[in-house]
């Protein structure tokens, strides 16, 4: 039930970034290591968004891939999860086996996140 608290602080942003204007569409990004799950997110944004100007306002999710970065050469690497595996799986893989350079040490810099992309706003007069 964490995706509620979430939804609620996103839905906050949306409505504050629409300026009172009529949101149609909301676009977020949930990465593979993201433990938010977005049907659960689209279905409390219906409940908490009713009678806001986000209210019928349509969800649209993309997934972010896991990637790593090299700190010693700056090599960024995107990681696919297959669907038989976890992406905590594939990230352990990939910082085992460490960079081509030969580093050792891999930093997460993509893939674990929460994110509001863009909204469509209905514009006055349209």
């Amino acid at each position: 039930m964490h995706e509620m608290p979430v939804t609620q602080a996103m839905l906050n942003m949306v409505l504050e970034q629409a300026g009172g204007r009529q949101v149609l569409k909301v676009r977020l990004r949930v990465g593979e290591l993201s433990p938010v799950v977005p049907h659960s997110v689209a279905m409390f944004f219906d409940y908490l968004s009713r009678g806001t100007n986000a209210e019928g306002a349509r969800l649209e999710f993309e997934r972010a891939p896991l990637e790593t970065t090299c700190p010693a050469c700056g090599a960024r690497q995107v990681h696919p999860v297959p669907h038989d595996l976890r992406p905590q799986i594939v990230l352990a893989r990939a910082l085992a086996l460490g960079c081509p350079c030969g580093a050792r040490a891999l930093k997460l810099t993509g893939g674990s996140g929460f994110d509001l992309i863009d909204l469509e706003i209905l514009q006055p007069g349209t």
